[in-house]
C-alpha cells in the first residue's frame, strides 16, 4: 500500500488536509501527519511528501532524503464554510488572521475571487507591524492566533487542497484510475449545499447570486444543477459554452432538449461519452439529496481536454526522470557526405511526416532519431524508444498499443497504456522494424494510417498524435521481395528516408573520430595527434579496415586500446587478433573512387609509378597529389591487390586485384 506522508507548520492544517484526502483515496494510501519541527529519519519511509506551503518546504529541504519525491500543495478556501460570512453586512471591516504573510493575502484573494469580496479586509499574522484594532476576525483555521482584543471570531476552517493537487497526488501514487472517477462532483456537492443552506432573510438576493455564480464559474468543466424533475435549475459559464447557448434559452426547461441520449435516473448511468457539436464530452451525473428533496449534478468536459491534462500532468512528472537526449552536435563527423545527411535531418525534423533511417549497426540511427525529436516542435514532450527484435513477438501487440483489465492471464487490474499512448503529442522510435512479425506490422499499418490505437482486448480506438520514427539495419527490399515485409508498410514508413553512411566509406572520419575517443580514453595521458600513440603502418591499416561495426566497433578498440596501453606506439600486433585475421572474400574490400580509379589505370599500364599517375590525374583533372597517391599505393599493396616492384620498375596488379575490377564493372 502506498505511503503518503504530510509535512505543515501547525498541527491543525495537517490534519484537515488528511481528512480530506482519506475521504476520497484513504481505502488506498496510507496517510501520515508531521509537524515541520518533528521531522525524524523514521519519518522517511514513505512514497510521496506532501507539503502545505513552499515555506514548509524551504525548512524542511535539508531533513529529507532526495530520493523521496515531493509536491506543494496549492490550497483554497473551504467552500463548506463560508456560508458563516453570509451574515455579515456590506463594508464590514475584518481581521484575516492567518499564520503568515503570504498565507493571509492569499487568503483575502481566494476570498474575494469566490464573491466574498463586500467586505473590507485588515492582513493580521504573526509578526506584521500594522495591527488594527477591529473586534471581528476570520481566521481558515487558525483561532489561536486571533489577538485578544477581537470580540467575535469567525472560523472558516484550514484551507483544503485544491482539484489540481489531488489528480497530481493520484498520479504520483500510480492511483490513476480515480482520476477517471468525477472528484469534481464532489467538490460541487459542497456548492450546490452552499446554495440550498443560504438564509434569504439575512442576505440580499443579488449578494447570493454574485457569490454562487462566482464559485460555480471558478470550475473549469461545464456544470449544470437539475431538480428531481429534470428541469435545469442553475449552471455556469463553461456549461453555455459548452451547448453553445445563453442561459435564458436553457433554465426550466429539461435536460433531455440537450441531452436526449442520457437517463439521469438510472443508477447505472453515473457517467458516459456522448457527442455535443459533432465533438466529444465526458458526462458524469450525482444525485444530491436534501432532505426531502431530490436534485442532479451534472458535469460535462471535453474528452480531449481531459486527455490532454493528463498528459500534461504524466509529462511533467516523466520530464524528472527522462534522461537527456541526444542533438545532432553528438554526431561527430567532419565528412562531407555525413553533414549532408544531418542537415537533411534537420530539415525532416521540421516536419511531422514519418520518417524511416536504415543502415548498418553501429552508424548513429538513434542518435538521429533524436536529433529529430529535439529540432522539432515535440521537443518539450517525451521521446520513447522502442527496439523490436527485444521484444518477445507474442507481447508486441500489448507493450506498443497496451490492453485492458482482464484481456489475458497475467493482465494488470485496470489494464494497462501502451507505449504509443505514452507517447502521446511526442515521438516514437521504433528500432529494428525489419524484425517485425507480419501480422504486427499490419497492425502498425493501421495506426500509421488511422492515427488511433486499439488496445488488446478493447472495443473502443483511442486517437494519438504521435510522431514515427522507425530504423532498421536491413534491407527492406530485399525483405519484401521475400515476402518477410509488408510493401504498404514499407511505403507508409518511408515518406522521409534517410541512410545512414558506414564508417569505411567515411576515410576523413576514422582519424577524426580515433583523436576524439583518444582524448576521451587517454585523458591521463594527454596524448594530441595520434601519430604520437600508432606507428604509421598500423594508422594506413586502420585507415583502410573494413570497420563491421562501425563507429561502436571504433570506440570498442580505443577503450581496449586504453586498457593495455604501456606507453609506447601501437603495433600492428598490438591491434585485436579478430581485426588481423586475413579477408578471404573481395567482396569484403570496399575501396572508394580515387583507389578504383589508381587500380585500373594501374591494370591498364603495367609497371606505372607515382609520377605518371600524377600526370594522368592531371590530364584527367582529378584532385590526386603525389603524396595522396603514394597513401593509395600503399593502402592498394596492404590489400594485396597490386605488388609495388621497386627500383622504378612500378607497380603492377594482382590476380585478387584484376578479380575485385571485374566484380566491380
Amino acid at each position: 500500500m502506498k505511503k503518503l506522508l504530510i509535512i505543515s507548520l501547525g498541527k491543525v492544517t495537517g490534519s484537515s488536509i488528511a481528512q480530506q484526502l482519506n475521504a476520497l483515496i484513504g481505502d488506498f494510501v496510507i496517510i501520515k501527519t508531521i509537524r515541520a519541527t518533528e521531522i525524524n529519519d523514521s519519518d522517511m519511509d514513505c512514497d510521496l511528501i506532501l507539503f502545505t506551503s513552499d515555506v514548509v518546504q524551504s525548512v524542511c529541504m535539508n531533513k529529507i532524503r532526495k530520493d523521496i519525491d515531493h509536491i506543494i500543495a496549492k490550497r483554497v478556501i473551504n467552500h463548506k464554510n463560508i456560508e458563516k460570512l453570509i451574515s455579515l453586512p456590506y463594508d464590514t471591516e475584518v481581521l484575516l488572521v492567518n499564520d503568515a504573510e503570504n498565507s493571509t493575502f492569499e487568503a483575502i484573494r481566494q476570498l474575494e475571487e469566490i464573491g466574498v469580496d463586500y467586505l473590507k479586509y485588515y492582513p493580521f499574522y504573526p509578526g506584521c507591524k500594522k495591527q488594527a484594532t477591529i473586534p471581528i476576525a476570520i481566521t481558515p483555521g487558525e483561532p489561536h492566533l486571533v489577538p485578544a482584543f477581537v470580540t467575535e471570531t469567525i472560523n472558516i476552517g484550514t484551507r483544503i487542497l485544491d482539484i489540481s493537487t489531488i489528480y497530481e497526488i493520484i498520479l504520483r501514487l500510480h492511483l490513476k484510475k480515480f482520476i477517471n472517477e468525477s472528484l469534481t462532483t464532489k467538490y460541487i456537492k459542497d456548492i450546490v449545499e452552499i446554495s440550498k443552506s443560504i438564509d434569504i432573510n439575512r442576505k440580499k438576493i443579488r449578494q447570493s447570486e454574485k457569490l454562487l455564480n462566482n464559485i460555480l464559474n471558478t470550475v473549469e468543466s461545464g456544470v449544470v444543477y437539475i431538480n428531481g424533475f429534470g428541469k435545469i435549475i442553475r449552471m455556469n459559464k463553461q456549461f453555455e459554452n459548452l451547448l453553445g447557448k445563453d442561459e435564458d434559452h436553457m433554465l426550466m426547461k429539461n435536460i433531455h432538449e440537450f441531452f436526449p441520449d442520457i437517463d439521469v435516473y438510472s443508477t447505472n448511468n453515473s457517467s458516459m461519452i456522448t457527442n455535443i457539436q459533432a465533438k466529444e464530452v465526458f458526462i458524469t451525473i450525482d444525485p444530491i439529496v436534501f432532505e426531502d428533496d431530490l436534485g442532479y449534478v451534472i458535469i460535462a468536459e471535453y474528452t480531449d481536454k481531459i486527455s490532454k491534462l493528463d498528459h500534461k500532468i504524466r509529462r511533467n512528472y516523466v520530464s524528472k526522470f527522462a534522461p537527456t537526449l541526444y542533438t545532432f552536435g553528438d554526431y561527430i563527423t567532419i565528412h562531407e557526405e555525413v553533414q549532408a545527411l544531418l542537415k537533411r535531418a534537420v530539415k525532416f525534423s521540421k516536419t511531422d511526416a514519418t520518417i524511416l533511417i536504415q543502415g548498418e549497426n553501429g552508424t548513429g540511427k538513434e542518435i538521429i532519431a533524436q536529433g529529430i525529436h529535439m529540432h522539432s516542435f515535440r521537443k518539450n514532450n517525451i521521446f520513447v524508444p522502442v527496439n523490436i527484435a527485444a521484444i518477445t513477438p507474442n507481447l508486441l501487440e500489448s507493450e506498443l498499443f497496451g490492453y485492458e483489465e482482464g484481456s489475458f492471464t497475467g493482465a494488470k487490474k485496470g489494464g494497462k497504456a501502451g507505449l504509443f499512448e505514452m507517447a502521446n503529442e511526442g515521438t516514437i522510435f521504433i528500432d529494428e522494424i525489419g524484425d517485425a512479425p507480419l501480422d504486427f506490422q499490419m497492425k502498425l499499418l493501421r495506426v500509421l494510417q488511422e492515427k488511433k490505437i486499439r488496445r488488446v482486448g478493447g472495443i473502443e480506438e483511442i486517437p494519438i498524435d504521435v510522431r514515427v520514427i522507425a530504423a532498421t539495419n536491413k534491407n527492406l527490399l530485399t525483405l519484401i521481395d521475400q515476402g518477410k515485409f509488408r510493401e504498404d508498410l514499407f511505403f507508409r514508413l518511408n515518406i522521409l528516408p534517410l541512410k545512414t553512411i558506414p564508417l569505411r566509406r567515411r576515410k576523413k572520419d576514422i582519424t577524426h573520430l580515433l583523436n576524439y575517443f583518444i582524448n576521451i580514453y587517454f585523458k591521463k595521458e594527454q596524448l594530441k595527434p595520434i601519430t604520437n600513440l600508432f606507428e604509421e603502418e598500423t594508422i594506413e591499416f586502420l585507415k583502410s579496415y573494413n570497420w563491421r561495426g562501425n563507429v561502436r566497433e571504433l570506440i570498442n578498440l580505443v577503450e581496449y586500446l586504453s586498457y593495455i596501453y604501456e606507453g609506447t606506439n601501437f603495433k600492428l600486433s598490438d591491434l585485436p587478433y579478430y581485426m588481423l585475421e586475413p579477408i578471404d572474400q573481395e567482396e569484403k574490400i570496399y575501396l572508394d573512387s580515387y583507389e578504383i580509379w589508381v587500380l585500373e589505370n594501374i591494370d591498364e599500364n603495367e609497371g606505372i609509378g607515382r609520377g605518371k599517375l600524377k600526370i594522368l590525374a592531371e590530364d584527367e583533372k582529378i584532385d590526386l597529389g603525389e603524396g595522396k597517391i603514394r597513401r593509395i599505393l600503399k593502402n592498394l599493396n596492404l590489400k594485396n591487390l597490386i605488388e609495388i616492384k621497386g627500383n622504378k620498375k612500378g607497380c603492377c596488379i594482382t590476380k585478387k586485384g584484376s578479380s575485385l575490377l571485374e566484380k566491380l564493372k
